[in-house]
Parts: C-alpha cells; structure tokens; sequence
C-alpha cells in the first residue's frame, strides 16, 4: 500500500474560493453563460455552449457541462481595465 506523504490526501481543509459562476440567461439560443471572477462571459466557454446548442444538445447538457467547466476557469484572475 502507497504511503500518503504529508500534507497530501487531506482534504478537510480545502477551500476553493467562490468566484465565477454558470448563469441562466432568458435567451433560448444561449441558455447557459460562464462567468469569470469579474462577472464577465469566459470566450471560448461561450463558443463551446454555442456549439453544443448548434448540435442539438439539450440546454440542461449545456448547464452540465459549463458547471463542469466551471472547476477548471476558478483558479483564474481577472484582469480589470
């Protein structure tokens, strides 16, 4: 059996910051947004959702996926100008 190595494995103490969030617009062509830290619309987020609704794909597979996408845009700052 592996050996946890300190200060690995535990993760009671994490704390993900609460920034970004995924928005229900009243737009059926673009159902879901995928806001950054500053509350701006994340580009390529933006164009994969417009993609997947071009495809057909169900607005609640967009929800899914931006939340999904979500996890992977919250480490990043803004930039304010």
């Amino acid at each position: 059996m592996a050996e946890a190595h300190e200060g690995f494995g535990e993760l009671s103490g994490l704390v993900v910051p609460p920034v970004g969030a995924v928005v229900e617009t009243a737009d059926p062509w673009e159902p879901y947004q995928l806001l950054d830290a500053c509350g701006a619309v994340v580009g390529p987020v933006a164009e994969y959702l417009k993609d997947l609704q071009a495809i057909g794909r169900p607005a609640t597979t967009q929800r899914s996926y931006a939340l999904a996408l979500l996890r992977w845009f919250r480490p990043v700052n803004c930039t304010m100008s």
